[in-house]
């Protein structure tokens, strides 16, 4: 938390936004790691919501967020990171589903070199039937395909 301050420091210092991709949720990253994530001073957190990594099914991914979002108390947004070689496409329709359910601001692809037409397609419906009409046009569909 202390170089994470300090970091946050100089990134303002310079007019910069700061953001940092973590443990799932609040309580795994203290666990495991020691983060104290949700009282970092960021402007965004990435939390890595792996459910596989946990032995979870994807249900978790909206419980995880839930429970980040809850402790940053709207301090910061909450963009959740999923895991996209464990969620096949219908998977991760829900997954973008639950998190924004759960109040994160939006997701996080990693691993996005598995991103495929499939996924991607999944991903735009999803977003679409969200309410985010920005991804649902074509013009915005076609840059990544």
């Amino acid at each position: 938390t202390e170089m994470v301050t300090l970091l946050g420091q100089a990134a303002r210092a310079h007019k910069k936004k700061i953001t940092a991709a973590v443990f799932a949720t609040p309580a795994l990253a203290r666990q495991y790691v020691r983060q104290a994530w949700d009282t970092w001073p960021v402007d965004a957190v990435f939390p890595m919501i792996y459910h596989h990594f946990y032995l979870k099914d994807v249900s978790w991914i909206g419980e995880a967020a839930r429970e980040g979002v809850i402790a940053l108390n709207g301090r910061v947004p909450l963009y959740a990171g999923l895991f996209l070689p464990r969620l096949d496409p219908s998977e991760l329709s829900r997954a973008v589903s639950l998190s924004r359910e759960a109040g994160a601001q939006g997701v996080a692809l990693f691993s996005l070199n598995t991103l495929s037409a499939a996924r991607l397609s999944a991903l735009i419906r999803s977003l679409a039937r969200d309410g985010d009409a920005a991804l649902a046009r074509s013009d915005v569909r076609t840059r990544f395909e």
